[in-house]
């Protein structure tokens, strides 16, 4: 039977659960309880994950929504296949190299029209719906909670409200988003509820009429409307072209074990490149936390170098990912790791081949479908633009991921997708899937997904424990604007001294606290076939079962 949260309000705070018939766990309660109650009515797991995705959406409006962009990782339950879902948009094709250079710019800007991306977060939840779901519940019914909660509102909690006051000040600048999220000039606050009446409409309409509805119906025409008055550059054909993508994963061979993600342009190589790296390396005493910390620091090193240097959207760039994941790359890598000091830059030579805020939720069902999906604005707040009239705030992830250097994978072209660092992850033994999830945090995905994993697989941690453990990020990664830049290791106040001797080692620890970024989500399967959902503490996040 299904608890719901007025009967167990204790569920609200819940991290961790196990349970036979199903599982959620979301980075927030509302979202987790939509999942659930799909679950039991006979829903499947791709079904509880649309239903969750689109509470996330309104409940956590930074994070995610109908303006962003999706990937998800589907495994059926029947045949043990596991596929991918690619939502990523691509920039508008009036949005050139050609158009940037005449308009003076180096870089695309970070917020307004210019920095969105054609959204495919609404093609993803309708191509996943139809593709994956069930058959049992139409998507009017599963997202008839987010339209409610858009309509009547949702108190903002702890976590949500530290993003609106973070953000204050890029919300006021926005014309549409003032008048979205402000009142009398201030953000709400934690308790506040949020009421989004022109979001439910817009969500009322994509239940009645599926993806048209948003990719040649009235949003369209109001949002072009909204870019032509705001700087932007979209145009119909941009938003009636659009398709997202089934496509098979990444994956990556680890002892008896193997790594599923999304391929490009997701990220989800850079978490599969330090893993091999990391396997390849000298055997170590894992209760070596500075060594592995090491290790693990210098070996995303090595595959942010090879993602900036040769990946970008396939259609464009011919990504060479069977060479980037060979024995051979993998292990010339590893032997360039030196326990005993850190690289103060990578070696453009090492990745030559010669000729040769975000949200995250896990679902399981009892027929054994797991599905692993995330949804971004890429920054919290994406655009910050709102369309008028529609209650979508737009993704800035045109202006976040594109570089106007010519000669990079990754450079600026109309009708183009970006690199995205948005991946989810699956974990799979001779005698199934063992694990699936994700995490939210830009640059910081790979490094706290390749951090937990190793705490799982080889550090023998419970997955509840490897989320709750403290975590470093390494900067720079990937995004433009930082690249160049020293590299710097935040690190969470809880190691306290324990990671001391990563500065003996040459490592530059970062005065700024790594703070509350990342919300990792995470469904386990147990030897017996117990799913045990975990949740991050640093968010809303909750994990509900149904048995």
């Amino acid at each position: 039977m299904t608890v719901g949260l007025a009967e167990r309000p204790e569920a609200v705070m819940a991290r961790r659960a196990v349970a036979r018939r199903g599982m959620v766990a979301t980075a927030h309660p509302l979202a987790s309880q939509a999942g659930l109650d799909v679950l039991a009515r006979g829903g499947n797991a791709m079904d509880a994950a649309i239903a969750a995705v689109a509470v996330l959406g309104v409940a956590q409006p930074m994070m995610s929504g109908l303006g962003g962009d999706s990937f998800i990782l589907i495994r059926s339950g029947r045949t043990g296949a596991i596929r991918a879902v690619n939502a990523s948009g691509p920039a508008p094709h009036a949005q050139s190299l050609v158009w940037a250079r005449k308009a003076g710019l180096a870089r695309l800007p970070d917020r307004g029209m210019l920095s969105a991306s054609v959204p495919g977060a609404v093609a993803a939840m309708c191509v996943a719906h139809e593709q994956f779901g069930s058959g049992r519940h139409s998507l009017a019914a599963l997202l008839q909670p987010a339209i409610g909660h858009a309509a009547d509102g949702v108190a903002l909690t702890r976590s949500v409200a530290r993003f609106f006051a973070l953000n204050e000040a890029v919300l006021a600048a926005s014309e549409s988003a003032r008048a979205a999220y402000l009142k009398n000039g201030k953000v709400p606050t934690e308790g506040e509820v949020l009421r989004q009446p022109e979001l439910a409409h817009t969500l009322e309409a994509v239940a009645a009429a599926g993806a048209k509805a948003f990719y040649r119906g009235e949003f369209v025409r109001r949002l072009v409307a909204h870019s032509a008055e705001t700087g932007g550059l979209f145009s119909v054909d941009d938003l009636a072209e659009y398709q997202c993508e089934i496509v098979e994963p990444l994956s990556l061979s680890l002892g008896r074990r193997r790594i599923y993600t999304n391929p490009p342009v997701g990220q989800g190589i850079v978490l599969l490149e330090a893993l091999g790296i990391l396997e390849r390396c000298a055997p170590t005493d894992h209760g070596s936390e500075v060594t592995q910390a090491h290790r693990m620091i210098e070996a995303l090193k090595l595959a942010f170098f090879d993602r900036n240097r040769h990946l970008g959207d396939p259609r464009f760039v011919g990504n060479p990912i069977e060479r980037l994941l060979s024995n051979a790359h993998l292990c010339a890598h590893a032997g360039r790791i030196d326990d005993r000091r850190a690289m103060t830059s990578v070696n453009e030579s090492w990745s030559s081949f010669g000729e040769g805020d975000t949200t995250c939720l896990t679902t399981a069902d009892e027929a054994g479908n797991v599905v692993a999906y995330i949804s971004s604005l890429s920054t919290p707040f994406g655009a910050a633009e709102v369309i008028d009239g529609t209650g979508v705030l737009m993704n800035n992830r045109a202006g976040r991921g594109f570089t106007l250097d010519a000669a990079a994978p990754n450079c600026l072209a109309g009708g183009k997708r970006t690199m995205s660092t948005l991946h989810v992850y699956m974990v799979c033994d001779d005698d199934g899937l063992r694990l699936a999830g994700g995490t939210s945090g830009g640059d910081g995905q790979p490094q706290w997904n390749l951090q937990i994993l190793d705490a799982v697989l080889n550090g023998g941690r419970d997955i509840q424990g490897a989320i709750d453990q403290p975590r470093w990020e390494l900067t720079p990664g990937t995004d433009p604007v930082n690249l160049g830049q020293p590299f710097e290791i935040r690190m969470d106040g809880r190691f306290a001294s324990s990671l001391a001797g990563l500065g003996e080692l040459g490592h530059r620890i970062s005065d700024k606290p790594l703070g509350m970024l990342g919300a990792a989500q995470a469904i386990a399967v147990s030897s017996d076939g117990a799913l045990i959902g975990a949740a991050d503490p640093r968010a809303d996040g909750c994990a509900l079962g149904l048995d």
